[in-house]
């Protein structure tokens, strides 16, 4: 039941309400979304009431009364009982019970419940004998008296809506008992929609089957999901209850969703369909082709793959023979119907095969995607179907598989079906970039730019040649063509966004932070446009590097929230675990970082396609230096990998910087000078961002030059990050209390707690009078910052540690209370308070009662 409740505290905060303002609660949903669990919590709950509780069941709705027999069985009835003698007797008995009580009537299923008992429970609740708290899944079937309860308010209609990506990930945590990978969760959410008996369900299936495994004390997913097991059942069991032509189209659809309306009219009756419509298990799509598919109550993955195979021909003859044309078929349909054929052992042809696999890989399934084209024989394989398994191999991270299909049928290609070629041509070109001892990736490039004779070609190529600029490092180079692209008309929107993103990085990556993040607002709205998945996951990367180069911690957290979170297929290095270890590791915020990337390395160990453990190692070896274990640090970057292709320069450096800041302290000389070098080599490309990373982590380690570096270089870049570095080196370098002031607070402001906890931390040791007030709003600043680096240091933490004692004393010292009240109050002298006050704000790292108050108000 625990588990059950994952998510569900805003539901329960409505009932409580509900009840206190002295009404029920009709708690709505569909099958498994929670509402018994629910239920029994409230039952658990409830404080001062005597609760009764009843269930309504297809075997007690045949019987009058069948709901309330627990009850009527300590009656003492005899003759035919009538319904105004029950609820007389059934409210003295309730009355006896509760003694001065309140009385609170718990139904589970309440739309199952006979009429005499629905009037009965309707009585009391109109009297205002008994609250009542109902649960219902199918408010079509409940007797019209439970309607009307709601309708006259004596309950209140509470909905339970689907668990978030979050929430069904929490979920599989506490049934699991450990952490479950970011991938896992979102897979397992796409699987069940939220639902969370099913997600329990499948949770425990894929444990058994091997697909889910526990790798670094981590739940990762190993290999894709099965749909048997009691989920299977489960469904099973409801289906077989369902009359045969609701069952027939429940199972059509899960094969091809969205089933147009017309074909859905054709394979049952129409008042079929409305009653499946009513109920909620399928769900009206209007448009050009009206449509319908499965509600979030049915797990269409797990009926299609359950479906016997007898009765899956049988039904794929049946829809074949109504479906005249397969244009009808929205692209996820006709991918559905395409998959169902090939299991069928038909033939789908290679137009509808094609169409199928450009539907996987533009949706982000490239597994999809090369199933469909390897079901045709190689020998037979068409210029667009090769596009599409390099596409998707390229998508999988097989380059090397990815570029010998290419050139095994590159001599077969034809340059006049202009589209293909020049889609193959780039995807040769960015293969060679990641493997250049196979080939030229610019030669390509050129031949391609000669043939690009239509406006989009040309600028596909020119994006092409900019993206490969800032792949070797050349980011100055390609920040000019890619903004006039950005804003270049007659191109489309899929390469202006592209462009935009790619430009936003390279304008953050060469130090011009300010005319990024300009850009970066206007290429955000290309994310609401309907572009492919691996286009939004690209554009997506780009911008949080983008918003990472600039420095803005803060702004990428939020970026990642508002685009990233619960989004599909992008575990790029823009999604997930890592993402956030990139940021809470950059901020030196240790506990967290190790919190996002532990499960990161697990998963990535297993599912790798963008080459990224080497960063997620390089990452998590700094986290717990950070957090003074160096012998975790050691291991993982001992186990680092090498990366498997030629990286991108921008990646590359990043791992390597991270890599270089996780060594051990005793080889800090050594550090400072490998951080020196990298500084100098991103200087030439003029790369300032990486620069002035570099720069400023050797500074910090007391290397004066780097700090002169530090100051020069970032004078000339815009941007917030920018000043604050600026003003940190000159503050270095003079020894200035009030630049490392302005430079802990400018750091503070962006995320960058660890730069901020340092440059305030330097002006205690500058500050000529330690008790002044610069001392004091410095110790302010290193505190807010200490506090947020790892978690033990968090004021919740440090709270929870006091004594009972200290705890009073923090209560009255963060009020009015004035010391002599304090000290009359506990009994002690004021200079004893005062000792005792000096001890508790050293302890909460706070400067005064001033600052007390601002800390505990700004906790909540």
């Amino acid at each position: 039941m625990a588990a059950g409740l994952v998510g569900r505290d805003a539901v329960l905060e409505q009932v409580e309400s509900a009840l206190a303002g002295g009404r029920g609660a009709l708690i709505v949903g569909p099958a498994g979304i929670g509402k018994t669990a629910l239920a029994r919590a409230l039952v658990e709950g409830a404080r001062g009431y005597y609760v009764e509780t009843l269930y309504g069941t297809e075997v007690s709705r045949r019987s009058p009364y069948g709901a309330l027999a627990p009850l009527l069985s300590e009656l003492p009835l005899s003759g035919t009982l009538k319904p105004m003698h029950a609820l007389q007797q059934i409210h003295t008995l309730l009355r006896r019970k509760a003694g001065t009580a309140p009385l609170l009537i718990v139904v589970d299923d309440a739309d199952d419940l006979d009429e005499f008992s629905v009037l009965v429970i309707s009585q009391l609740a109109r009297r205002g004998d008994a609250a009542v708290v109902a649960t219902a899944t199918d408010l079509l079937r409940a007797d019209p008296e439970v309607l009307s309860l709601w309708a006259d308010g004596f309950i209140q209609r509470i909905d339970v809506e689907p668990l978030t990506p979050a929430q069904s990930r929490s979920l599989m945590e506490r049934i699991l008992g450990g952490p479950v990978s970011e991938r896992a969760g979102r897979e397992m959410w796409q699987e069940t929609h939220g639902n969370p008996h099913f997600t329990m369900l499948m949770t425990k299936e894929q444990v058994n089957r091997g697909r889910l495994i526990l790798s670094d004390r981590t739940w990762v997913r190993a290999r894709s999901f099965v749909h048997s097991g009691m989920v299977a059942e489960v469904l099973a069991a409801r289906l077989a209850k369902l009359p045969a032509d609701q069952r027939k189209l429940i199972e059509v659809v899960s094969r091809i969703s969205p089933l147009p309306l017309e074909l859905g009219l054709g394979l049952t009756a129409p008042e079929t369909l409305d009653a499946l419509e009513e109920d909620g298990t399928v769900e009206f799509e209007p448009g050009p082709v009206p449509s319908i598919r499965l509600g979030n109550g049915l797990g269409a993955s797990v009926i299609a793959a359950n479906i016997p195979l007898g009765r899956s021909h049988q039904l794929w003859n049946e829809v074949s023979a109504l479906l005249e044309d397969t244009d009808v078929l929205a692209p996820p349909a006709l991918a559905g119907f395409v998959a169902w054929t090939l299991a069928c052992g038909a033939d789908p042809g290679p137009e509808r095969i094609l169409r199928a696999a450009q539907y996987a890989n533009d949706s982000g399934t490239p597994s999809d995607a090369l199933g469909f084209v390897r079901s045709v024989e190689s020998a037979v394989r068409g210029q667009e179907l090769v596009c599409e398994e390099v596409r998707a191999l390229s998508a999988l991270g097989e380059y090397q598989d990815a570029y010998a299909v290419l050139t095994q049928f590159e001599p077969g290609f034809d340059p006049n079906q202009r589209e293909s070629w020049m889609n193959l041509m780039l995807h040769k070109a960015a293969l060679l970039r990641s493997l250049p001892k196979l080939g030229d990736a610019q030669a390509v490039l050129d031949s391609a730019g000669a043939r690009g004779d239509s406006t989009e070609a040309a600028a596909a190529v020119e994006l092409a040649r900019a993206e490969l600029l800032m792949a070797e490092g050349d980011y100055a180079l390609a920040v000019g063509p890619l903004r006039e692209l950005a804003g270049r008309a007659g191109v489309s929107d899929r390469v202006r966004a592209l462009a935009s993103s790619a430009a936003a990085e390279a304008l953050a990556v060469t130090g011009h932070a300010a005319d990024a993040l300009a850009l970066i607002g206007e290429a955000q709205r290309f994310l609401q446009t309907p572009l492919p998945a691996p286009d939004q996951s690209v554009i997506v990367t780009r911008l949080f590097y983008a918003l990472f180069a600039a420095g803005e911690l803060n702004q990428a957290v939020r970026f990642v929230h508002e685009n990233i979170d619960g989004a599909g297929n992008s575990y790029r290095g823009s999604a997930g675990e890592l993402v956030g270890g990139v940021i809470r590791a950059a901020a030196g915020e240790a506990d967290a970082a190790i919190e996002a990337l532990v499960p990161a390395v697990a998963q990535l160990r297993f599912c790798d396609p963008e080459d990224l453990l080497p960063l997620a190692t390089a990452l998590l070896s700094y986290a717990y230096g950070m957090r003074g274990d160096p012998a975790q640090a050691a291991s993982y970057r001992f186990l680092a990998p090498r990366l498997r292709h030629r990286p991108y320069w921008h990646a590359e450096r990043v791992t390597t910087f991270f890599h270089t800041l996780s060594l051990p302290e005793e080889m800090a000389g050594a550090v400072c000078r490998r951080l020196i070098r990298m500084g100098e080599e991103a200087e030439s490309r003029g790369n300032v961002s990486m620069a002035m990373a570099c720069y400023e982590a050797a500074a910090s380690r007391g290397d004066l030059a780097a700090a002169a570096e530090l100051a020069r270089i970032s004078s000339t870049a815009t941007g917030r990050w920018a000043e604050a570095l600026s003003t940190y080196g000159r503050g270095l370098l003079s020894n200035d209390p009030h630049l490392l002031l302005t430079a802990a607070r400018g750091a503070a402001e962006l995320g960058h707690q660890f730069l901020s906890y340092r440059a305030a931390g330097l002006v205690r040791t500058n500050v000529p009078a330690p008790g002044g007030s610069l001392a004091r709003r410095a110790a302010a600043v290193e505190n807010a910052a200490y506090r947020k680096l790892r978690r033990e240091n968090s004021l919740e933490h440090i709270l929870g540690s006091l004594t009972d004692f200290e705890a009073r004393l923090v209560d009255m010292a963060a009020g009015t209370w004035s010391r002599t009240r304090i000290a009359e109050e506990l009994h002690l002298s004021p200079r004893t308070v005062d000792w005792h006050l000096s001890k508790l704000f050293r302890k909460l790292r706070v400067t005064g009662r001033t600052e007390l108050r601002e800390v505990l108000l700004s906790a909540g």
